[in-house]
């Protein structure tokens, strides 16, 4: 999460969240066209191609799916129990597609009136051969087998991970380092089935950008489904996931990753929705009929920011096979959440939040919660963008988004992400608050916490990893000292 709208999961009842974007609302302008994939992709590693041109490894006979994550679930070559055992996951956000709040030196390195704000314009101003010694080097040192390895003692048993479409198949006149993330994709792959862990890989952009925030690799108008260009960028994008659809179908991979992202976040709000609808329809058709309906990973679905209500019954038509409704949510976006006392805000989850996710599973078939995190306010560094304000504060401005007044009085983001000075009572309220989430989400598939580190812990209320070490994260993710119910019946209670 980040410089974007957060799907709620409340539908309009109890406090009702209403999501509003990090940042700047977007606007329709036209883009330039742009051309397909050349085919050329190239392997870094030295692996061999398949019949799209993606480079695979060489050491697919090294293959052990019996591995197993840990004793409440089965080993890799065994069916995990969707809808039964719970998805316990941690997302490797900034890791493959870089993001402002994930890793901000990357960003600090340019003076402010450069405007490198996404890595869209951190490439172009590097140029191609700095953009890729730099990425090279992040890839290399952000994330390591090290990581793989904590995830198991955590008690994790997915990981997400998000990709940006330059991977797969790069658009001529972009910016971006072609297929090099390919290479580090799946090296995590080979890490995650090394500890048992299942992937969940994930479309995290679209060309043209589905949504307008940097997370998509590119902050500004809306191009995919959208303007002059945006049936060419949905097709590009049609092309991207069915490639990823077919790559991860095969054998080598059908236990180590069973679920496919189709596309994170795009903005329905902003778009047609009946045209985006269709999109979803053509793609889940044209992935299906490359793995077959009961063959290749479960598809999931981001609800567009319209919350789950509006989707009720969409994804239960017969032609959908095997699909999940994707859902994020954080509490950090409505006031008067922000300002309920710790003690009501490590009970929310409990109520909307929970309900919530039990009408959508009735409603919508599968569903599950692809980001959260314990976040009570927006303070973090570059959270709503590079050099931008906050919410909490009153001083955010970007754009046509204008917030001129603070959340509460004496409300200051001063001291608020110095988690080396946190009492022992605020990790306390951590701990309940993002364990009662845990809880209240395994109502619906499960979880997938956002994210799992930051750079040298810079955003602390967005690390895993750190919570973990000190503290405010559960030791073991199946193993938690508070749940849904041992709070009262309702919020006032």
């Amino acid at each position: 999460m980040r410089n974007k709208l957060k799907g709620s999961l409340l539908a309009a009842s109890i406090l009702a969240i209403i999501v509003v974007a990090i940042a700047v609302p977007i606007s329709a302008v036209n883009r330039p066209d742009r051309r397909g994939f050349n085919g050329q992709p190239g392997s870094t590693n030295g692996g061999s191609s398949n019949s799209h041109g993606l480079p695979d490894t060489n050491d697919n006979e090294h293959i052990d799916d019996s591995v197993q994550a840990n004793s409440h679930v089965p080993p890799l070559n065994k069916d995990f129990r969707y809808g039964i055992d719970p998805i316990r996951g941690v997302n490797l956000g900034g890791w493959l597609v870089i993001e402002p709040f994930i890793t901000p030196s990357l960003f600090d390195q340019f003076p402010a009136e450069d405007n490198v704000i996404d890595e869209w314009g951190l490439c172009q101003k590097l140029g191609p051969t700095k953009a890729k010694e730099q990425l090279k080097k992040h890839y290399e040192s952000f994330v390591t087998e090290e990581d793989f390895k904590k995830m198991q003692k955590m008690g994790i048993n997915h990981v997400r991970i998000p990709t940006g479409h330059w991977a797969v198949e790069p658009v001529p006149g972009e910016p971006f380092v072609p297929n090099l993330s390919w290479e580090y994709l799946l090296k995590g792959i080979r890490w995650a089935r090394k500890y048992g862990l299942r992937v969940m890989v994930e479309l995290h952009t679209a060309p043209g950008s589905q949504n307008g925030w940097n997370h998509s690799g590119r902050k500004g108008p809306v191009r995919w489904l959208n303007g002059t260009d945006g049936e060419t960028n949905g097709q590009l994008t049609l092309n991207v996931v069915s490639k990823m659809a077919e790559f991860f179908s095969k054998p080598e991979y059908q236990h180590v990753v069973p679920i496919f992202g189709v596309l994170n976040e795009p903005a329905i709000f902003r778009l047609q929705k009946d045209r985006a609808q269709q999109w979803y329809h053509d793609s889940h058709d044209a992935i299906r009929k490359i793995t077959g309906d009961d063959k290749g990973p479960l598809l999931t679905y981001h609800d567009g920011f319209l919350g789950m209500p509006p989707w009720n019954g969409f994804f239960k038509d017969p032609s959908f096979k095997r699909v999940i409704l994707e859902t994020h949510t954080y509490l950090i976006f409505d006031d008067d959440l922000v300002s309920m006392p710790r003690e009501k805000q490590a009970e929310f989850p409990c109520f909307a939040w929970q309900r919530d996710l039990n009408n959508s599973m009735r409603d919508n078939g599968p569903t599950m919660v692809g980001e959260f995190s314990v976040a009570t306010n927006d303070c973090g560094k570059y959270l709503n963008g590079v050099r931008l304000g906050t919410r909490y504060e009153g001083n955010l401005v970007d754009g046509d988004t204008k917030i001129d007044h603070p959340v509460c009085p004496d409300c200051s983001c001063k001291g608020v992400e110095d988690w080396q000075n946190w009492d022992d009572d605020y990790k306390k309220f951590l701990l309940a608050f993002v364990e009662r989430q845990m809880d209240a989400f395994e109502a619906s598939y499960g979880w997938f916490f956002w994210t799992f580190k930051t750079e040298q812990h810079v955003n602390p209320h967005w690390d895993y990893l750190l919570g973990w070490e000190q503290g405010w994260v559960p030791k073991d993710a199946n193993n938690r000292q508070s749940s849904c119910k041992d709070v009262g019946p309702t919020l006032d209670g």
